[in-house]
């Protein structure tokens, strides 16, 4: 007459019920976290390439006279707009590539502003147009320009 065997199996089943929804919340929680750190990751990859880049393109700026054909000699896969702008292409690994390969460009626009030569960078993710880097330079120059 003793009925303890029923009730003991249906507290066995309830406990691990339990246990299984605590390890499944774990892992969630673990997936979440990795997740996160790999875009994290990827996003300070990109930061970091993008400042290497644009803090290159204000040092031969600065090295040079600052015009803009003086600025592409020292990249030759830069592609010219007009006199005061260029643009160059980037693959997946930051390597300079054609427009058609391309994962980020770099847009440089020069602006003389009498002895004064500005020059504004911009990095940016091309499928998205996310700006990953923007860096404004500027140089002396002995006479006034343009």
């Amino acid at each position: 007459m003793n009925k303890t065997g029923g009730s003991k199996t249906s507290l066995f089943l309830m406990e691990m019920i339990i246990v299984t929804l605590v390890f499944a919340w774990g892992t969630a929680a673990c997936v979440r976290c990795f997740a996160n750190a790999h875009i994290m990751g990827r996003q300070t990859r990109e930061l970091n390439h993008a400042v290497a880049i644009a803090t290159g393109y204000a040092e031969v700026m600065r090295g040079t006279d600052g015009d803009i054909d003086s600025i592409i000699n020292v990249f030759p896969d830069a592609v010219k707009g007009d006199d005061s702008y260029f643009t160059m292409f980037f693959d997946n690994d930051f390597n300079p590539c054609s427009p058609e390969d391309a994962v980020y460009a770099s847009d440089v626009t020069l602006l003389p502003n009498g002895a004064i030569q500005n020059m504004h960078i911009k990095i940016a993710r091309i499928r998205d147009s996310n700006i990953i880097y923007e860096l404004d330079a500027t140089k002396y120059m002995n006479k006034p320009r343009g």
